[in-house]
């Protein structure tokens, strides 16, 4: 009788473990660090544009029409950084997609605006280490992207299989979705230095 007391919970364990249940929630663990890891290169790319938006200011003769241009341009670019605020937290990866576009566009628009305004742009120190960060972000953001999609293969592949399927289904782990991008994304934004100046 001992012994069958021993062998049940052992029994148990050993299903418990074989159904997959452990990993499902491991990997929903990775999916959810690995989205939090996309949002915080987009803040911390939003987090640059405050600084694009000062050094061009800083270079600016304020003319009134150029003024208007840069101005409408740093609208937009508010704009798009509000967006991505909102989406990251209400966590909806589609959102957030859109929004992160956005973003990447109004870059693009602002500094084309920027520096047909004020060529002297170009040379300065500050505005190229800018342009540097910018891109070194857009790199950690295109890394923490495909980081993510990978965890999401992984975890939707490993709740298809059998056994794990029923244990997912018990469980109510549901697929994840993918970071895609929104249509028109493969559109790059044109920054174009050599206009203006």
């Amino acid at each position: 009788m001992r012994g069958i007391k021993l062998v049940v919970p052992l029994l148990l364990v050993t299903v418990a473990g074989g159904c997959g249940y452990n990993r499902i929630q491991a990997l929903d663990e990775q999916v959810e660090e690995l989205r939090s890891n996309i949002e915080v290169e987009l803040v911390n790319r939003n987090n640059l544009i405050p600084n694009l938006v000062a050094t061009v200011e800083g270079a600016a003769d304020f003319e009134r029409g150029t003024f208007t241009e840069v101005a409408r341009a740093r609208a937009g670019l508010d704009q798009a950084r509000q967006n991505v605020a909102e989406a990251v937290q209400e966590g909806d990866m589609q959102a957030l997609a859109v929004a992160a576009d956005q973003a990447n566009r109004q870059i693009g628009t602002y500094i084309n605006v920027a520096v047909e305004a004020y060529p002297q742009l170009r040379a300065t120190e500050g505005f190229l280490a800018l342009q540097d960060q910018l891109a070194e972000s857009e790199n950690r953001i295109s890394v923490a992207r495909r980081d993510y999609n990978e965890a999401v293969r992984t975890y939707n592949t490993y709740i298809r299989q059998f056994p794990q399927a029923i244990t997912a289904r018990v469980i109510g782990a549901e697929r994840k979705e993918p970071f895609e991008a929104p249509p028109g994304a493969d559109q790059t934004p044109t920054v174009d230095f050599g206009r203006g100046g």
